[in-house]
């Protein structure tokens, strides 16, 4: 027997000690027929050795001959047609019982997947169906606390503890870790959105993924009616810590784990359920200069979109196009040295080398392109929303903001060199989107020396809604 299926629980009645039950009632039913049969065989012999000397006991011999007869022609009979009556009441009352087993197993497993369900290690990143779930009174690790021969409703863990086995009776309250690494799970039995933030060494992904957090938490959620309670104390304090620093103009340290630990809130609403689970990863840019770095992120295999940050003076042509007022204002952008396109193609061979999708298939998850430090200097004015206005004013036709963003960035992207990246981004992403945003803001305009961050939130909402339909505002 697999050993994954080999429970520290009791198996139920019904799934194996009500049959052995059964068969030890219809063996002890068979012996004692013989028992009687023989006893009547006996003195039937005995009858027979003794009517030499009288007439009467050879009555007394058929008497018993007839009696050891009967029991084996009437008493077999009976017990054949008995034992099948037996058979038929027990069965009809075991296919009850796994006719409700079947309906609350496949109740349990529907909701599972209707509301896509699966357990993802916040550290490891492995997949899995369900955690494994600890007993609430000797902590026995149930790998398969699923309705099964162990339990339909409840099972009986070895030390006698009953333990619920499915989401109707509160299974997800129980404490669990992750069947790869042991890592204590909290997430409960929640929809899990998984989005990594990619890019290079110092485009701002870290500034980015807190400034968008801090406004879908205080924004987003408080207009919809959400409430979004941490994963545990590990992440809200990281939380407060870079708000505190953002509000004294202090960045966050950079990111060094190249195999990052997921950041996780919850997404709660009295309108829906069950909850969602937010897992954002981080990775250190370094990460993103080859393949092999990448292999140990297994959340590309059931990611919910990709969030791409790009700093633009990473653009050789833009570099080289500001590169005075760089050398001058350096130390404030901290412009990054990693190409785009490095990054980019680093990723699409991940994707392609780890996760088996083929070069030639298209990722079906959204992606969103996020073009960070739109503050500096005249980008606003090229590419940001003063830019698009203008070339919606010079094109009439095209009535629609978005896609007017996303056209005149790609025109740009084009007259700066990167083509090739627009080509390859059509081709492997069916579904994608600019956006242009500052993660921190222009702090030398501001006289309080605040982080002022603006438009981070519109890629992330985006991502979200295309995810779950539960967070399409």
């Amino acid at each position: 027997m697999n050993q994954q299926n080999v429970q520290p629980a009791i198996k139920s009645y019904f799934f194996e000690k009500g049959y052995r039950d059964l068969g030890n009632t219809i063996a002890d039913s068979w012996k004692l027929n013989l028992e009687t049969a023989e006893k009547f065989g006996a003195k039937f012999s005995n009858y027979l050795k003794e009517a030499q000397y009288t007439k009467s006991k050879y009555l007394f011999a058929a008497g018993a001959g007839f009696a050891a007869l009967a029991v084996v022609v009437f008493g077999t009979a009976f017990f054949l047609a008995l034992s099948a009556i037996h058979i038929v009441i027990l069965g009809l009352f075991f296919s009850l019982i796994y006719l409700s087993f079947t309906f609350i197993w496949g109740i349990d497993k529907l909701y599972r997947v209707k509301n896509k369900i699966f357990t993802a290690c916040p550290v490891c990143h492995h997949k899995s169906e369900l955690p494994v779930y600890l007993c609430s009174k000797c902590g026995a690790a149930h790998t398969n606390l699923i309705p099964n021969n162990y339990g339909i409703i409840k099972r009986t863990c070895n030390c006698g503890q009953k333990l619920p086995t499915s989401f109707l009776n509160g299974r997800s309250k129980l404490n669990a870790k992750c069947p790869h690494c042991s890592y204590g799970i909290e997430v409960g039995e929640t929809t899990p959105i998984c989005i990594p933030i990619i890019g290079g060494p110092s485009v701002g992904k870290t500034c980015y993924l807190f400034s968008a957090t801090h406004e879908l938490i205080e924004s987003i959620a408080r207009k919809n009616s959400w409430e979004t309670p941490f994963l545990n104390r590990q992440n809200e304090d990281l939380y407060n810590r870079v708000q505190q620093d953002f509000n004294k103009g202090i960045t966050p340290a950079k990111t060094s784990e190249y195999t990052p630990t997921a950041f996780n809130f919850f997404i709660k609403s009295k309108k829906w359920s069950p909850a969602k689970i937010l897992y954002f990863y981080d990775a250190a840019g370094e990460a993103f200069h080859g393949s092999s770095e990448l292999l140990s992120h297994r959340f590309y295999g059931y990611l919910h979109g990709f969030l791409i940050v790009i700093d633009p003076f990473s653009i050789p042509d833009l570099q080289r196009e500001y590169q005075d007022s760089l050398e001058t204002h350096g130390a404030e952008i901290r412009s990054s040295q990693t190409m785009l396109e490095d990054a980019f193609d680093t990723m699409l061979i991940n994707l392609e080398k780890n996760h088996k999708i083929k070069r030639e298939h298209q990722v079906t998850q959204p992606c969103a392109i996020v073009i960070n430090k739109i503050d500096a200097f005249d980008l606003e004015d090229r590419i940001g929303h003063n830019a698009v206005k203008q070339y919606m004013a010079q094109h009439p036709q095209i009535d629609d903001f978005k896609k007017a963003e996303d056209l005149l960035i790609k025109e740009q992207f084009n007259s700066w060199g990167l083509g090739n990246f627009i080509r390859k981004l059509d081709q492997k992403f069916k579904t994608h989107r600019f956006y242009t945003c500052s993660a921190l803001g222009d702090i030398s305009k501001n006289y309080n020396r605040e982080f002022q961050p603006y438009r981070v939130i519109d890629p992330l909402v985006w991502l979200l809604g295309e995810a779950d339909k539960h967070l399409k505002v």
